[in-house]
């Protein structure tokens, strides 16, 4: 675990921003248990919605209304796109048995209504809040698809 690792955070009204764990924490106003959200599962999380409302309204960004889609990406490059009506239970994981998570570092995603449990994403790194209608209603994850130069060389 990097203990300065940073989750950057961008919304189009707002100037991006990277945040430390505890950072965002701090910002967080509903903290509660996993398992309120998701049986059986145990941890320490805040509410997604009601964190950004705090980092909007705390970035003087009250007037532009709520995100259309919620977008993720973890350190492995696993990225998650959903409606924002999709994450309206969503909660950020961040600590379990009081210390930072071993799995999912730095913090993990839990979608407890989502279409597809690939919305649950670990090690996120970071945090887009979309004001596209046009990304559509429909969930999206999957691996970035990067290729470099060298990988479309065709070799003899």
């Amino acid at each position: 675990m990097q203990a300065d690792l940073r989750i950057q955070v961008s919304d189009t009204h707002i100037k991006d921003e990277a945040f430390t764990v505890q950072e965002m924490v701090g910002l967080a106003e509903t903290k509660l248990a996993l398992e309120d959200r998701v049986p059986n599962a145990a941890g320490d999380v805040f509410d997604l919605k009601s964190w950004y409302g705090s980092w909007k309204s705390s970035r003087g960004g009250q007037h532009e209304g709520e995100p259309t889609h919620l977008k993720v990406e973890a350190v492995d490059e696993f990225q998650a796109l959903m409606t924002w009506a999709e994450a309206d239970s969503a909660v950020f994981l961040y600590a379990q048995d009081g210390e930072p998570l071993k799995k999912g570092y730095p913090i993990r995603l839990y979608v407890p209504d989502g279409s597809s449990e690939c919305l649950n994403v670990k090690s996120v790194v970071k945090i887009w809040f979309l004001h596209d209608a046009a990304l559509g209603e429909k969930a999206a994850f999957g691996f970035k698809n990067k290729v470099t130069l060298d990988e479309l060389k065709i070799k003899k």
